[in-house]
């Protein structure tokens, strides 16, 4: 049955790469999750139209696009900034094993030094409208980490709670959008749905925390 939900992603504190202009969204981590069960062979290119993975949440309708009734993810609590940087060195002892010169500055071979931005808070949260139960094992099975630089230990989950709310939040609250909603109003060409890079079916819409249009 669904339910309006709050999700609760605990987080170990080491910090999370969080863009907040593009944030994560929670269908997105679902259709991920998911997506080896209903999707096989090479993924289509990034103009090419992809196949909507069934996700146990809720649709919304407007104008002829819909959506899942998933918010993004926000960070709860207390919450600092970090700047890391994440390098890369030519390993000079190792140089017998190359052809010719390698070249530092393009290529296999280049040094890297480049900046990594942190939130370090102990909680992300999102709000949804769908079945606990599907969500919380899809969850805990298969999604790890949040965010970017997942490879180098960085968004690491500890814990992950659904719980009931009294509201369904997944759209819209305290009157600010929760996620990307079309609008003739907005300000940004987006994909309503997952995958949210692919470029078919985007309309512009509303930024997140912006005021919204009525969703039926």
């Amino acid at each position: 049955m669904f339910r309006p939900l709050k999700i609760t992603f605990h987080l170990d504190g080491t910090g999370v790469y969080y863009d907040p202009a593009e944030p994560i969204m929670l269908d997105s981590l679902l259709a991920a999750a998911v997506c080896r069960f209903h999707v096989h062979g090479e993924p289509p290119a990034r103009d090419e139209e992809p196949f909507d993975i069934p996700l146990p949440l809720r649709k919304w309708e407007m104008g002829g696009t819909w959506g899942w009734r998933a918010s993004a993810l926000f960070p709860d609590g207390d919450t600092a900034e970090s700047l890391q940087h994440w390098r890369k060195r030519f390993r000079q002892n190792r140089v017998e094993l190359t052809e010719g010169s390698p070249n530092l500055t393009n290529g296999i071979y280049r040094d890297w030094n480049m900046p990594l931005p942190l939130l370090l808070t102990l909680r992300m949260v999102a709000y949804a409208f769908g079945e606990a139960g599907r969500i919380r094992r899809e969850l805990r099975r298969s999604v790890k980490y949040l965010g970017k630089k997942r490879a180098h230990g960085r968004g690491a989950i500890i814990g992950i709670e659904v719980e009931e709310t009294p509201e369904d939040w997944s759209l819209v609250k305290d009157c600010a959008t929760m996620r990307w909603i079309p609008s003739p109003d907005g300000t940004r060409m987006v994909r309503p749905r997952p995958p949210y890079w692919n470029t078919v079916g985007r309309v512009l819409c509303v930024e997140i925390g912006n005021p919204t249009p009525k969703i039926s």
